[in-house]
């Protein structure tokens, strides 16, 4: 069904191609997608890189990647899940800054979190407690990406405790420019990394308790410093 990758990071076109064969109704919604080792033959790219494009088309809310018994990358169910990936490429073109994107995402993700505190239910909290409880600082630099992955998967999942389409589709639209902006290039110490699980647990009780003001402050304090960290990828080497 796909060919090796001719062009670009290797990780960008081999999700390019799937999502190609996903808006060609070549590939199902509910449709499992072949395992990571046969992409990789197919590709003729090691595990790693087809681990890459999948989590990219995850965020792009093009697939479900599901862990355990039965599990594996299937794809998405609604085609207005597509929208985020098509936003993101226009917002590419016309030069979003990251000064923009960080006043965007505060402004966003401080309403996210009002009306997951509003909207949540047990399963919810449940879900995001166990991602955090799951959640251990890496310190092997190769997998920098998979931590970067878990920590946009965390912004996702309080998203979806919203049960609000357009703040999940939004919210994912951003996330997929972040991990576009820092896939690769940003390595974490574990300083950093136990600073945002202080911020997941933080932010988890504070959704639980339904304290609005103490939830959007974490969220602003969070993103503005998460944002220095991005426009420094901006700056002229």
């Amino acid at each position: 069904m796909f060919s090796p990758y001719q062009s670009k990071r290797a990780f960008e076109e081999i999700s390019e191609q799937i999502k190609k064969a996903i808006l060609a109704k070549r590939l199902k919604p509910g449709e499992r997608l072949p395992s990571e080792r046969s992409l990789a033959e197919q590709f003729q790219v090691g595990r790693l890189t087809v681990r890459e494009a999948l989590r990219t088309l995850e965020t792009q809310g093009f697939i479900r990647i599901r862990k355990g018994s039965g599990g594996g990358a299937f794809i998405g169910n609604t085609d207005p899940e597509m929208l985020p990936s098509i936003i993101m490429d226009n917002l590419l073109l016309d030069g979003l800054t990251s000064e923009q994107m960080t006043e965007a995402r505060i402004a966003l993700e401080c309403a996210i979190v009002k009306s997951a505190i509003e909207h949540a239910t047990s399963q919810d909290l449940d879900r995001i407690s166990r991602h955090i409880e799951e959640s251990q600082p890496i310190t092997d630099p190769e997998r920098a990406d998979d931590l970067l992955s878990e920590r946009i998967r965390f912004h996702i999942m309080v998203a979806e405790a919203s049960h609000n389409l357009p703040f999940i589709l939004f919210l994912r639209t951003l996330m997929a420019w972040a991990q576009k902006r820092l896939a690769g290039r940003w390595i974490p110490s574990e300083k950093e990394q136990r600073r945002a699980i202080t911020f997941h647990k933080r932010l988890y009780l504070a959704i639980k308790e339904r304290d609005v003001q103490l939830a959007q402050k974490l969220v602003r304090q969070h993103i503005e410093s998460l944002g220095k960290i991005v426009s420094e990828f901006d700056k002229p080497t």
